[in-house]
């Protein structure tokens, strides 16, 4: 898959499939200001969690979330 994240060059492809689709969705889910920290630069890492099988996104806001490859975050 061409042009992945920076921060996410580590993934699989399905892996950042998951990752964009998952991250689409959560920020529809947002207000326009929120949405402005939330913004694909500002994920400072992205971690597999292969026991709750998610990916783990963290942003520089120091905030993260578990997003699931069946398109739902927490």
């Amino acid at each position: 898959m061409p042009n992945k994240l920076e921060v996410a060059t580590h993934l699989t492809d399905d892996e950042h499939r998951i990752l964009l689709n998952v991250y689409h969705k959560h920020m529809n889910a947002m207000g326009e200001e929120e949405r402005k920290q939330y913004a694909l630069g500002n994920i400072k890492k992205v971690k597999g969690n292969v026991q709750e099988q998610c990916l783990e996104v963290y942003f520089k806001n120091g905030e993260w979330f578990k997003y699931f490859a069946n398109g739902t975050w927490g």
